[in-house]
C-alpha cells in the first residue's frame, strides 16, 4: 500500500499521509521519510496535508520523528488536518502541536477532514 500520495477531494489536491495501522514502527518511519521527501519539493504554504493516524503505535523514536517531521513541513503547509487520534495519541498530538507552533485540526473522519481542507 502506498502510504503517501496526492488525492483529489471536491476538486482540490490534498497530500494524504497514511500512518494508519502500520505493521511496525519502521513502516511508519518510512512513510514519514517519504512524506518529507515529497513535501520538501513544494513551494512554501502550498500544501494541504491530511494525516491518518488511526491505529498507529508509537515509541519514543517515533514521537521524536513526528516532531521533526511536523517542524520540517511547517513552511510548506497551508493547512493540515489529522484523523484517528486515540486517547494516547492525543497526548502526542498535543506535544507535536506545541513544538511546531501551528494549528493542526483534528477530525473524527477522513471525509470531515478532507472537506475542511478543501475549503482552506
Amino acid at each position: 500500500m502506498k502510504r503517501v500520495k496526492f488525492v483529489r477531494h471536491n476538486g482540490v489536491t490534498l497530500l494524504k499521509v497514511d500512518l494508519s495501522h502500520p505493521t511496525s514502527i519502521d513502516e511508519s518511519l518510512a512513510a514519514i521519510k517519504q512524506a518529507k521527501a515529497i513535501i520538501g519539493t513544494h513551494p512554501p504554504k502550498s500544501l494541504l496535508i491530511l494525516t491518518d493516524v488511526t491505529g498507529t503505535t508509537f515509541n519514543a523514536k517515533a514521537v521524536e520523528e513526528m516532531k521533526h517531521y511536523s517542524a520540517f513541513n511547517t513552511p510548506y503547509v497551508r493547512a493540515s488536518a489529522v484523523v484517528g487520534i486515540s486517547r494516547l495519541a492525543s497526548i502526542i498530538y498535543d506535544a507535536v502541536v506545541k513544538v511546531i507552533g501551528r494549528s493542526v485540526m483534528s477530525f473524527d473522519t477522513e471525509v470531515e477532514a478532507s472537506d475542511w481542507l478543501a475549503k482552506q
